[in-house]
């Protein structure tokens, strides 16, 4: 039987809680001080009724003992309650609370269904009435989907795991992190078997000479290893300097791996870009070079031809066919539907497609389909080289991302490689080239 009264708070012993932080104490003892408590505190009688244990209100009470208030209302349990009934108790008088965070309540919800299966058993038999405690059965006591307690116990899981999903603001977010850890564990295992199995047609020869064109290396280590006048057309696609990490919200997880350069070496760090790809690039050739116009039109601009590089100030665009716009102030700017990049020279090499506008309209990647947050389509990438190369050029990406270039110039013919940081891009880049026939690859049907 549970009864309510008033008892002297030094007459509680406090115990070890579920909870580890208890916030802001100083104004919950403010407004105990003033209004007292509302809602009472959860004890479990010691033999002899004179003493008690805390089962729940743990931060009620620590702000009582610093308002100096003695006198507090309690629901008190019998002294019967086993050890695992009275952390069931606490936990649900926990879950009651409305400043729980996403991870106190998933760990929380877990800890809930695990206690319910000690003390009762595991359900073994889909029968309602069967003895023990099935997931279903906690959650129709904690009034939440069964889904949704499903996903409380796999992120609880994980968290222990990958300590990082904690970092997520929401539940929904911590779930989509997760999906793309999985998915990146499934990439990985199966782009491992793809570069462990022996090459053997001469398609499969093809394959595994494209995988081995993505060089997990960083740019300015990899191009010390590159002679002289070597290449022929440089696809530069660098980091924007913009803050991709938070600009690109969706929850689609791409951006994690997604390596950024802050704004204030911005300008350093392309000068050193251009001033490598011009040694490497050979006497007649083009740099593509893709750019964040606000704010980097100018140095961009005046970094490559600092650098050697001539060619017009105005860029060649890539007009999203398919895109609604993007825009971080929709109040004052428009959504903007387009990427520019500049075409410039080493020496005096001459567009292959004469005549052709500087207008390239495609559509974006699905979302669904990207593996990269930048990623382009290899349908656009392959007019662009198309554009600007011939038979035989050999082309370098100093930033490989998902690495679309490498398979548009395989449908080219032509000789291309890159470098790129992250592994799981290149696991997504290497499941990509087995899926489909060298020479065939595409990002959509229709173009």
């Amino acid at each position: 039987m549970i009864e309510l009264k008033v008892i002297d708070i030094n007459q509680i012993t406090f115990g070890e809680r579920f909870r580890d932080e208890y916030g802001d104490i100083d104004t919950l003892a403010a407004s105990i001080k003033k209004e007292g408590i509302i809602q009472p505190l959860a004890v479990r009688a010691c033999a002899g009724g004179e003493e008690y244990i805390l089962l729940a209100g743990g931060r009620r009470y620590k702000a009582c003992k610093q308002a100096g208030v003695t006198d507090i209302p309690v629901r008190i349990y019998p002294d019967t309650l086993s050890d695992l009934e009275m952390r069931s108790i606490e936990l649900m008088e926990n879950i009651a609370r409305k400043d729980l965070s996403w991870v106190e309540a998933t760990n929380l919800n877990k800890e809930i269904h695990l206690l319910q299966q000690q003390i009762y058993g595991k359900k073994t038999s889909t029968n309602p009435d069967a003895p023990g405690v099935s997931l279903r059965d906690t959650a129709n006591m904690l009034g939440i989907a069964y889904g949704g307690l499903s996903d409380d116990i796999k992120l609880a899981n994980a968290i222990e795991v990958f300590p990082s999903i904690k970092e997520a603001k929401t539940k929904s977010d911590a779930m989509k992190m997760l999906k793309k850890m999985q998915e990146e564990i499934i990439l990985s295992e199966v782009a491992k078997r793809f570069k462990e199995k022996t090459a053997e047609t001469p398609l499969e020869v093809q394959r595994h000479n494209l995988m081995g064109c993505y060089i997990l290396s960083d740019f300015f280590e990899g191009i010390k290893k590159i002679p002289d006048s070597t290449i022929d057309i440089v696809e530069l696609d660098p980091p924007y300097g913009i803050d991709l990490h938070n600009i690109k919200k969706d929850g689609k997880e791409t951006t994690r791996n997604y390596n950024e350069v802050p704004a204030e070496i911005y300008t350093d760090f392309i000068s050193r870009v251009f001033k490598e790809c011009y040694r490497v690039m050979s006497e007649n050739s083009w740099l593509l070079c893709w750019f964040a116009q606000d704010p980097w039109f100018e140095p961009v601009y005046q970094s490559a031809h600092r650098a050697g590089f001539r060619g017009s100030r105005i860029p060649a665009i890539w007009y999203k066919e398919n895109s609604s716009g993007q825009t971080m102030q929709p109040a004052t700017s428009l959504g903007n539907t387009y990427e520019p990049f500049f075409y410039l020279r080493k020496g005096s090499p001459s567009i292959t497609r004469q005549g052709r506008s500087n207008v390239f309209s495609f559509k974006v990647v699905p979302s669904n389909k990207k593996i990269h947050p930048t990623e382009r389509p290899v349908e656009l990438i392959q007019e662009v080289i198309q554009t600007f190369g011939w038979e035989g050029c050999r082309v370098m990406v100093p930033f490989l991302g998902s690495g679309n270039t490498l398979l548009a110039t395989s449908n080219l013919g032509m000789s291309a490689f890159g470098y790129d940081l992250s592994e799981e891009y290149k696991n997504a880049y290497i499941v990509r080239v087995n899926e489909a026939r060298p020479g065939s690859y595409k990002s959509y049907r229709e173009v």
